[in-house]
């Protein structure tokens, strides 16, 4: 008798579940767990609300930043604003301001530490090539001409670099190993310069410089020179 009062009202409850409508099905699935999900949408807001704010406080100091950076204009405003804000989106660009402003000045060796740091951060094209190319110039400008050429030379074969880039390192690079007397290493990074076909007025002009460089090597003005066999 009682297995059989438990089944029917079992079979009751299934009933009166099954005439449930789909409003109240929900109705009663709130009453039940209320508790849950309000607790479920707290968390949402909570989270929601902090993402937002995390999005807004990043864009405010990025802002900042980037006026602070701006407005910096001497050597020391901008070391003072990049202790400040080295990592905000354009502190590699006020920092490669910065070691123009060092050149000018002729301090090198701090202009050198500077640049390093820039090529270091990585920024996007042409800064960092510029940065790279620029770091060449610098070591012919603090008297010491074999380590330019080899940068120069190396960055004339490096892909990364756009093609005026290279060809400005190839020409400058041929350059100083004519100064230096190596005239093979000269002929070489003059050819490469030379064999690029131009795509902006830049390298048209390191182009032109390079092979006017190269027939006055080959006709021995620089010195005496037996240019390579063409290997077939």
């Amino acid at each position: 008798m009682a297995n059989k009062t438990s089944r029917n009202k079992k079979l009751n409850s299934e009933l009166s579940h099954a005439l449930l409508n789909d409003m109240e099905r929900l109705e009663y699935g709130f009453a039940t767990y209320w508790k849950q999900i309000t607790a479920v949408a707290v968390v949402l807001v909570i989270v929601v609300t902090l993402a937002f704010w995390a999005v807004s406080a990043r864009n405010r100091a990025n802002r900042e930043a980037a006026f602070a950076l701006a407005d910096a204009v001497t050597v020391e405003e901008l070391t003072a604003a990049l202790e400040q804000y080295s990592s905000a989106p354009g502190a590699a660009a006020a920092r490669y301001r910065l070691v123009k402003l060092l050149i000018d000045a002729k301090d090198f060796e701090a202009a050198v530490r500077e640049l390093r740091r820039v090529i270091e951060a990585q920024p996007a094209e042409p800064l960092l090539g510029s940065a790279r190319v620029t770091e060449a110039y610098l070591y012919e400008s603090m008297g010491k001409p074999e380590a330019a050429a080899k940068e120069f030379a190396a960055l004339g074969t490096s892909m990364e670099l756009s093609q005026a880039l290279r060809a400005e390192a190839n020409a400058n690079a041929g350059r100083l190993f004519i100064q230096l007397k190596d005239l093979n290493q000269a002929a070489s990074c003059l050819t490469r310069a030379a064999n690029l076909v131009p795509d902006r007025e830049s390298a048209r002009w390191w182009h032109e410089n390079a092979r006017a460089m190269l027939i006055a090597l080959e006709a021995g003005e620089y010195g005496p020179y037996t240019k390579a066999p063409t290997k077939l």
